[in-house]
């Protein structure tokens, strides 16, 4: 049964329609790519409104005619496979007749939703005569089938939600945040406009919308999404009840310890029969729908990093908001600089996140890694003064500095810039807001 019609109205749609007014991303996507460009992330994070910032900036040089959005979550088109797309690319020659001189540009949102579309996208991207931009909510686009499907075709973007900077800039704070100081007069209002990010997270229509039963609302409405449609439907989940229960103790234990074991014992207190091999699969599943990151020990033995409980971290901290969780600032702020991490990660190759504990208990926040070396250690605390960091968080990082060989040592505070030295070691102290928007 051809989708002819279905495509008809989708791509008239898409010829008549007129770009929204956008805010600018702080991302950096090539415009004229020679490989498929991926853009990932999680529900709501912002992938399509920079598809349309792409597309705008393309249109300052290139006819509209020569460009085709899609987003295949469009109600007209479900249940579509790989051979159902050649119907599409026809649709659209014959609606908008592009320019045959120039390259076409297909920007192709939530692509993961069709059938083999991977074979589709490596078919026409080896024609030469497209650039293609494609998205997808799912981490199976980046790691699994573009990595594999795509071989070396392809360079990805993982899009977060809006960072502090873009925070700022977008609720119209318009001060020169480069010139920051600790001493300057609006250090006040960023610390309060802080607060608000660390309470309500960076998805940018939560950043845009004034009234805060709605900003509630929007985030739970998030979460039911992303439980319902990518994690649910699926991987086609049994119990509802029993993932629903292991996500929340996820969320509720974000920045702290989680070991697949206890959360065993806990599900059994509660009456659930089910395996420790499933609640693996659990954990594989939200991180897949990008919205827990485990974070692993650091170990040169894989066997102690799969072995030893994980660090758990979420995509946005307005999850927390959005299930009435109770929580505290320190673990916000640890959550909030986990995500900017991975959000500079981007940019940077062979970098990784690793937690630091030894046998004494001794721990470190973060250890940055990067290809063989440990290139920073960061200890995350909710210290506005001298006397309230923690001795245990410096003797931390100076084990974990003599054992890893790293003399870049770092705590981010709530609002103390200073320098300790310890046994030879410089500690740097930073404010939480002056190291997110550095």
């Amino acid at each position: 049964m051809t989708r002819e019609m279905d495509f008809q109205v989708v791509i008239s749609e898409w010829l008549q329609s007129k770009l929204p007014d956008l805010i600018e991303r702080n991302i950096d996507i090539p415009l004229h790519p020679k490989s498929i460009v991926s853009l990932i992330g999680g529900r709501r994070v912002g992938k399509t409104y920079l598809m349309y910032q792409l597309i705008k900036r393309l249109q300052k040089d290139i006819d509209r005619s020569n460009i085709l959005y899609v987003n295949f979550e469009h109600d007209r088109l479900r249940n579509l496979d790989a051979s159902d797309l050649d119907e599409m690319l026809k649709v659209f020659y014959m609606l908008s007749k592009p320019r045959e001189e120039n390259r076409i540009y297909l920007f192709l949102d939530e692509i993961h939703v069709v059938r083999d579309w991977d074979r589709w996208v490596r078919k026409i991207f080896d024609e030469r005569l497209y650039h293609i931009f494609i998205s997808g909510s799912s981490s199976k686009l980046l790691s699994r089938e573009i990595a594999t499907s795509l071989r070396g075709r392809s360079i990805d973007f993982i899009i977060f939600p809006f960072s502090f900077k873009e925070y700022l800039s977008t609720i119209g704070f318009s001060e020169s945040i480069s010139e920051f100081t600790p001493y300057i007069k609006e250090r006040g209002k960023i610390i309060g406009y802080l607060k608000e990010y660390l309470e309500f997270g960076g998805y940018p229509e939560v950043v845009l919308e004034k009234d805060v039963d709605m900003k509630v609302r929007l985030l739970r409405s998030y979460y039911e999404a992303v439980f319902y449609k990518d994690i649910l439907e699926r991987y086609n989940i049994s119990s509802p009840s029993l993932m629903d229960i292991f996500l929340r103790y996820c969320i509720d234990s974000h920045s702290k310890y989680v070991s697949i074991s206890k959360v065993y014992k806990y599900l059994k207190t509660l009456g659930y029969k089910v395996g420790k091999a499933t609640l693996f699969d659990f954990l594989r599943y939200a991180n897949e729908a990008f919205i827990i990151f485990p974070v692993e020990i650091y170990s040169y033995s894989i066997r102690d990093r799969k072995q030893y409980p994980r660090k758990i971290y979420i995509l946005d901290t307005g999850m927390i908001k959005a299930l009435n969780i109770d929580t505290s600032i320190g673990r916000l702020m640890e959550n909030a600089v986990f995500i900017e991490l991975m959000r500079r990660s981007e940019y940077m190759k062979n970098f990784e996140v690793f937690y630091w504990k030894d046998f004494r208990q001794r721990e470190v926040d973060f250890i940055i890694k990067r290809g063989i070396k440990v290139e920073e250690l960061i200890q995350v605390s909710y210290a506005s003064g001298l006397d309230e960091i923690n001795r245990r968080e410096i003797n931390g990082l100076v084990k974990a500095a003599e054992e890893l060989g790293c003399k870049k040592l770092s705590i981010i505070t709530w609002d103390l810039t200073d320098e300790i030295e310890k046994e030879g070691y410089k500690i740097r102290l930073v404010p939480i807001w002056m190291w997110l928007l550095s």
